[in-house]
Parts: structure tokens; sequence; C-alpha cells
């Protein structure tokens, strides 16, 4: 039994204040050990902190090794003590006085055995059916363990984390005195005490009830909004309701929208299902977490939250059920913002290889990604106290892209775009577009290069990129540069490749001729050139905004037709 557990279990003094052992006779021990479950049969190795509520006369035999295991002893005897035989008893103190009463010298025994174990002894007088004392004290210990709904949850997560569906259903079923089982959405059973898998012909009523139960548990979690949560008065089931399957009790475990699996309980005619439920429901709730941890492993989940990442990224609309699982999934709901990439590879492959066409690998365990429009887009969460910047995440997912994919020889070359830094999941569509334009206009300025590009980056160029089919865009560089470049092959002059340098050097003559490896005067002679040719004043910063723009857009187009 986990720590956490044994310090929210009722204890000996607690159960005394309750109906069920309201005429309970201590005949010794203290009563602050805590209880871990309720028995009737002792058995050669019980779990320690059982308290054991028993008829049998077995017990006066008991090792007091074995009793020392145990947080008390409660016998039950048929015959109730009488009011003179109590008196003969009085003088002799509490203990001796219930042994007057009862007059057995083995319970004598007994007590001595229970005293050098330091466990309590209790007597209980049955006015009826003894069965009825012990299923009576299992329910008072069972309502005091769970005084509330979160501290019994609390206690069964923390023994599925410390000792799994194994140790949490052995323990529970040793709580409820009932046969237990857990198992998968596909009827595979997972942990089970005295309980098979659900029979087959029961199988798919148990998935359509299930079905609906979880469409009824969906429809009352959207009623408790501020609005209308109040009005519910509680009438609503919080819970997803179990299904009745002979003497089976299921109880569907829900997981988004799906059902990922099943606990279930043996249950007798005459029990409370209302009170087996309010154990059940932690329990299965506790399940929960093992299923969530099995989904997320599976290829099918991953498949699903691939899908959803990618209708997040398309701008597609998401339900708020499905957003919320894609921030539990990915951690989305902890991080500060988000940063967005669009990247395309292409493998060259060693000469002599095969032409098989590769398949590009991605590192899925160590970023969030998936396919879209022909390329990968990877959300990366951004984190204020790391202050990590866009360009050491891109570097990252670079050198993972060519380690992944390096084997015989291959080489990756990559190419990546980044979105702006956003800061809520619904600006991760927007993000995207951002990145996926660098990406392309990227494309345009390096060819078949690689590169790295964020949008803030790009400058005017983003502006030129929405208008780059009009035909306006074409007729402005006919005009503006066509001219030099028809002169210089008439007349094998570098008057296009002069203007590039002199613009890239800001207009400055010094810079300028030392990078051609001119003279300043043969630059301004040039100059005075390509002045005459296009019939502009040089000096002019208009002029010069125009022809720069005008480079920008034939490096775009250029780099375009290299990537064609």
């Amino acid at each position: 039994m986990s720590q956490l557990a044994t310090s929210v279990q009722p204890t000996i003094k607690q159960l005394l204040a309750t109906d069920a052992l309201s005429e309970a006779q201590v005949l010794c021990g203290q009563l602050e050990r805590p209880i871990s479950q309720v028995i009737s049969t002792l058995g050669e190795s019980p779990r320690p902190g059982s308290l054991v509520v028993t008829q049998s006369e077995s017990v006066f035999n008991t090792e007091v090794a074995v009793l020392a295991k145990l947080s008390a002893l409660v016998i039950v005897r048929s015959t109730p003590a009488t009011p003179e035989s109590i008196a003969v008893g009085a003088a002799k103190g509490e203990g001796e006085a219930a042994l007057g009463a009862f007059n057995d010298a083995a319970l004598k025994r007994l007590v001595k055995r229970c005293k050098d174990a330091d466990i309590p002894l209790l007597v209980v007088p049955s006015y009826g059916d003894p069965v009825q004392v012990l299923e009576d004290v299992r329910f008072v210990f069972l309502r005091e363990l769970k005084l509330s709904s979160a501290r019994l949850y609390s206690v069964m997560l923390s023994i599925a984390l410390e000792e799994g569906l194994d140790g949490l259903i052995e323990v529970v079923s040793g709580w409820l005195n009932r046969p237990l089982s857990v198992e998968t959405a596909d009827f595979k059973v997972l942990a089970a005490r005295n309980m098979g898998a659900t029979p087959a012909s029961q199988q798919r009523h148990l998935s359509d009830e299930s079905m609906k139960c979880l469409r009824v548990y969906k429809k009352n979690l959207e009623a408790l909004s501020p609005k209308v949560g109040p009005l519910l008065d509680g009438q609503a089931d919080l819970h997803i309701a179990p299904v009745r399957l002979g003497r089976r009790l299921v109880f569907p475990v829900p997981f988004s929208e799906l059902i990922a699996g099943y606990v279930s309980v043996m249950v007798r005619p005459q029990d409370d299902l209302n009170q087996i439920a309010e154990y059940m429901q932690p329990l299965a709730l506790a399940c929960k977490v093992d299923f969530s941890h099995r989904l997320k492993d599976s290829p099918s989940f991953a498949a699903t939250q691939r899908t959803l990442l990618k209708d997040l990224i398309s701008g597609r609309g998401l339900a708020s059920a499905d957003q919320e699982r894609l921030e539990r999934s990915f951690g989305f709901d902890l991080c500060d913002g988000f940063h967005v990439f669009a990247v395309d590879v292409q493998i060259s492959k060693e000469k002599g290889k095969s032409e098989a066409p590769l398949v590009v690998q991605y590192p899925d365990d160590k970023f969030i990604s998936c396919d879209l429009e022909g390329m990968r887009a990877f959300v990366v969460p951004h984190f204020a106290k790391n202050a990590e910047t866009w360009r050491k995440h891109a570097e990252d997912i670079i050198a993972a892209i060519r380690e992944l994919n390096k084997g015989d020889g291959n080489k990756a070359a990559v190419r990546l775009g980044a979105g702006r830094l956003v800061e809520t999941m619904p600006e991760i569509a927007d993000a995207y577009g951002e990145a996926r334009q660098a990406l392309v206009i990227g494309s345009m300025m390096h060819g078949e290069g690689e590169f790295l590009l964020e949008y803030g980056e790009l400058g005017v160029r983003r502006l030129l990129y929405l208008i780059f089919d009009h035909p306006e865009v074409e007729r402005f560089l006919e005009e503006t540069l066509s001219p030099l470049a028809s002169y210089d092959e008439e007349w094998e002059s570098e008057l296009v490749d002069t203007l590039k340098v002199y613009l890239e050097h800001g207009a400055n003559l010094n810079s300028t001729a030392r990078a051609l490896f001119i003279h300043r005067h043969t630059l301004r002679y040039r100059l005075e050139q390509i002045a005459d040719i296009l019939k502009v004043d040089i000096d002019s910063q208009e002029v010069l905004l125009n022809l720069q723009i005008a480079f920008l857009i034939k490096d775009m187009k250029e780099g375009g037709k290299k990537k064609q």
C-alpha cells in the first residue's frame, strides 16, 4: 500500500464512532492504526493493515507473527452479553469485563496474543446474521475512506502509478470484496482479480451501450457552462453511466471521442449499485491514466493526433474537446507561445546507389509535426523563461533531419521557412501561413539551395509575393531593367551587374568601385551610361528604390525558374 493511501485510510477509532461498531467492546490495543482493507478470513499471510471481521474460531490459534500484520481483529459473537454477566466482570477492567461476559477462555488467550502483536482486539455482539455485521463494517470502512471522491481518487491514482493496474485492482478488489477486471476497448484483459474478460456474446451489446453513455456524458459536460450550469441543480450525471450485463457492472472509460476501455465489477442481487458505483467511478478515472499512456503510444492515436494537428495548422475549426485533446497530448496548455516552421527536404543519393525513391524520415520523437501541402509543418512550444530564438529551434530541426537521413552516403538538403512567434493556439494557422510564404519566397531567392528564413526578415519581398503573378509586375521589370540587359547583350558590357553591386553597397561610389575592381571614374562613367539608357536620374532616391525593387523581382523570378 502506498504512503499516500495510508495517510488517508480510516482508523479503528473512526469506525467505532459509527453505528456498525457502536456496541463493540475493546479488549486491548491502540485505536489509531490505519486500515487498508476489511476481510473475513485471516489466511496465512494477510495484507498489512487489514481489519479482520470474523466469527470463525480458527483465529483463536493464530500465531502472533500473523496477527502483527493486522490493523485490528474484530470477533463477531452470535450470543450477546447479558447484563448479569457483564456485571460479574465489571470490577476486573474493560477487557476482563468482556471476558467475563462471554466466559471464553480461548478469547482470553487471544487477548494475550493480540497484546503481544500490539493490535486492537474488539468483540461485537450479533443479533442477526454475522455476515451482515461484516458487510456493515466493510461499507462503513469504505464510506470513511471516501469522505471525498477526490481523496479516494488520489489514493487510487497513487496506487496505479506506483504499482500499476495489477496492484490497483488487487487493492480495490480487497476493499470491495468483489471480483474486478480492467479491459481495453477491444476486450483484452489488462488486469483482473477473480474475473475474466467480457463474454464474446455480450461484447457487441457493451460497445453499443457504452457509446450511448458516452454521448450522454459529453452532453452533460457541455451543459456545464457558466450560464447553464447553475440551472442544472445537480441533475446532470458528471460520470459516465455504467452498463449492467447480468452479474457484471461495467464502467466504460471515456477518452475524448472514444471509449478507451472498461472496468468491471461482479455484483450480487442485494447489492446497492449506487454505493458500489461511488468507488468504481474513481477507479475508472484512475485507470484512465494508464489507458491514456497506452493510447498515446498506439499508431492509431498518433494518427488521430496528427490529423487534429493538421486541421489546426490548416485553419480548420476544432471542437473544444479536440482542442483540449491537442493541449493535453502536446503540452500546448503549458507553454507561452508557438514557433511554426514549414520545411521542405530533398535527399540526394550517392552515385551508384539504387534509384528507388527515398522516404524522408522526420524526428517525430523530438518535435511535433505533420505532413501538409507537400511539405512538413513543425510546431515548437515557446517558453519565455528559456528565451530560445526561432533560429535555435530551426537549427535543431535541421540537424535532426540530417542525422536521420544520412545513411548510405545520402545527403538531406533542408530548406526552412519560419513564421513569427504567436501566443495562442488559434494563431498557429496564421503563423504557418507566414512560414509557408517564407519557404516559397526563400525558394525563389535560393533556388534549390538550402536556407532558413523567417517571415519577418523578408521585408518588402512579402509584399511583392502578394502581387507576384500580376501582369503589371512583369511590365515594371520590363521597363526598369530590360533596356540594360539588351544593351549588355548587344555590346558585351556589364551595366546590369554594375548597377546591382552599386545598389547593394548603398549607392556608395568608393565601396562599389573596390568591389568591382575598377576605378571610381570608370564606375561614374558606367552610371552615366545607365542613366542615359534608362532615361532616369541615377542619383534620385526614388529611382534607386525602383531599381532595388526590380532586382528583388528579378531574383525571385530567376530563383523560381531554377527551382522548376
